[in-house]
This record gives structure tokens, C-alpha cells and sequence, in this order.
């Protein structure tokens, strides 16, 4: 961080003296810079000196983010060359990735009904898979089935989920996608999936606490509502390239 800071300093530094010789050459004469000028400049530098560097580390950060995203949405970047090393684990909503032919069939474990309780079956073809990248999309199954009483108890055991996945497959992060919520008349089915938006409140703040990289999609849902089938659960094909990119922006954004 402190070369980062002096590296900082250094072009800042560069900077006032580029500034000082324009105003120079531009007088057309040989007076020297205003004292104004430089006192301006050493001001600026001493503004820089005691600046969080993290702050502008952040903001181009976030620049660079948002620069892929768009990279990916234009297809300037093929979003599905990207999943060569992830792997998806979900419920029915997750399992279009592969219905659709969108990502190798093997790399997506899915099944309709499914929670987080099912991870450990699949434990083994995980290792043989070996990704550097796992995500979990639950929580629609997990809500009305009930297993659990409260998110508390829910988030408890996703984090034995998550750590059980990482202690098995060497050198594996988990990503934890947000839960798409349901809407009408999905709710004549189970009024359950009314707490969703709440469930993801809590999962993203518990996320964001740990450290446990986390996939929004709430956005993107609510920006393509009129990609939901008709019973309010499941998404229309055309939903899951946004999906893709949201997946892809978070783990590029995260290495």
C-alpha cells in the first residue's frame, strides 16, 4: 500500500511540474511560474499525502467492473466461454443453464425441488469436477419447504454447506447467488415465497460480514420482469445471458 501511496504522490508530483511548464510556455515570456501556481500544486500534494488511497483503489475498481459488464453484455466478451471452470448448484430455475445448452451439462447440478441439504450428495462429482468456482443458487425450495424456522437457522447451515464444498475441492471459492423471487400467482402455491426479498436482505449482509462472495440479481430480475414464465417461479430462456453476466461479472470482479 505504501508503494502504491508513493506511486501516487510520484505522478501527482509529475503533474505540478507538466502544469507549471504549460503555464511557463504559454506566458510567452521568461518570468517565472506565478508563486500562486506552485502554491496551488504543493497544496494539491499535501491534499494527496493524507488520502485514503483505498478509496480511489475502490473507484477504479468499480470502473474496471463495470467496463467488463458492459464487455460482456455487448458481446465483446463471449459470456459462456467464461463457465469453463464454475460450477452451478440450484434448484429448477438453475437447471436451464444446461436444458438450454448454455453451459456442459456436468457443470450444472441442479434438480427442481432441491435445497441445500442435497449439497453433500453430489460431493463426489464436485471433486472430480475440481472448479476453481462454485455457486449456489437455492432458497425458493428452501423457504417453503421449511426446514428451517427462521434465516438465522437457514444461514447457519449455509455456511456448513459452503465450508464443507471448500474443504473438499482444493483451491475452491463458493459464490452465493441471491434467490430469485417469486411472483404472482406463484404465491396461490405457497405464500411462503413472500419472504424472499427479506431472506436476501439477510443472506447479503451475512455474506458481505464474512467475506462469502455474493451474486446480486435482484436488479437484473426486476429490470426483466417480463421474463417470467406464467406460473411466477421459473424464467424464460431469454432471462439467463443477464443471468450469465451477472454470474460472470461478480467472479472476474472477485480473482
Amino acid at each position: 500500500m505504501e508503494k502504491k501511496k508513493i506511486g501516487i504522490l510520484a505522478a501527482a508530483v509529475s503533474a505540478v511540474v507538466i502544469i507549471a511548464v504549460i503555464i511557463f510556455a504559454l506566458s510567452g515570456s521568461k518570468q517565472e511560474v506565478q508563486a500562486d501556481d506552485l502554491k496551488a500544486g504543493l497544496s494539491y500534494l499535501a491534499e494527496l499525502e493524507n488520502t485514503d488511497t483505498s478509496i480511489v483503489e475502490n473507484q477504479i475498481k468499480e470502473i474496471k467492473k463495470q467496463e467488463r459488464k458492459a464487455a460482456l453484455e455487448s458481446g465483446e466478451i463471449d459470456v459462456w466461454q467464461q463457465f469453463g471452470d464454475i460450477v452451478l448448484m440450484g434448484d429448477s430455475r438453475t437447471i436451464g443453464f444446461s436444458n438450454l445448452e448454455l453451459i456442459e451439462s456436468q457443470r450444472v447440478i441442479a434438480q427442481g425441488g432441491a435445497t441445500i441439504r442435497d449439497i453433500p450428495n453430489y460431493m463426489d462429482q464436485l471433486v472430480n469436477l475440481n472448479p476453481s468456482v462454485v455457486v449456489f443458487s437455492y432458497g425458493l425450495n428452501d423457504i417453503s419447504i421449511g426446514h428451517w424456522d427462521t434465516v438465522e437457522e437457514y444461514i447457519s447451515e449455509l455456511d456448513q454447506r459452503i465450508q464443507e464444498v471448500e474443504s473438499a475441492v482444493s483451491n475452491c471459492t463458493v459464490f452465493v447467488n441471491s434467490i430469485i423471487p417469486a411472483i404472482d400467482p406463484a404465491f396461490e402455491r405457497s405464500e411462503k415465497w413472500r419472504k424472499i426479498p427479506d431472506w436476501n436482505v439477510s443472506i447479503k449482509q451475512h455474506c458481505e460480514e464474512q467475506g462469502i462472495p455474493y451474486i446480486e440479481i435482484t436488479d437484473t430480475v426486476n429490470e426483466h420482469a417480463d421474463l417470467y414464465d406464467g406460473d411466477g417461479i421459473h424464467m424464460h430462456p431469454d432471462f439467463y445471458p443477464f443471468w450469465a453476466v451477472d454470474i460472470i461479472t461478480e467472479v472476474t470482479d472477485y480473482e
